[in-house]
């Protein structure tokens, strides 16, 4: 496809792509300043809990419940999928 195309609202599918990423890390640090860890799924789909210190549990989903439970950490503080987003 042709890099330069255009969608119907005037953007390329690179900044639509580039905005939505922005939406997604701003949703993240919204939560962290709040104490909120944050689930996300990885490719696996495998239960992720994103943690304001940086770092990720792997956790469980009970749909009956609608209950997160942490299994186990998966990475150390400063070490997650979204630590990154703590240095900027």
């Amino acid at each position: 496809m042709n890099p330069n195309f255009k969608l119907s609202n005037g953007k390329t599918i690179a900044q639509v792509e580039n905005e939505m990423k922005l939406g997604i890390e701003k949703l993240y640090l919204d939560a962290w300043a709040k104490g909120v860890s944050v689930p996300y799924w990885d490719e696996n789909r495998v239960l992720h809990l994103a943690n304001p210190d940086g770092s990720d549990d792997l956790a469980e989903f009970d749909a009956k419940t609608k209950k997160i439970t942490v299994i186990s950490r998966f990475a150390n503080p400063g070490q997650g999928r979204f630590a990154y987003l703590l240095a900027s």
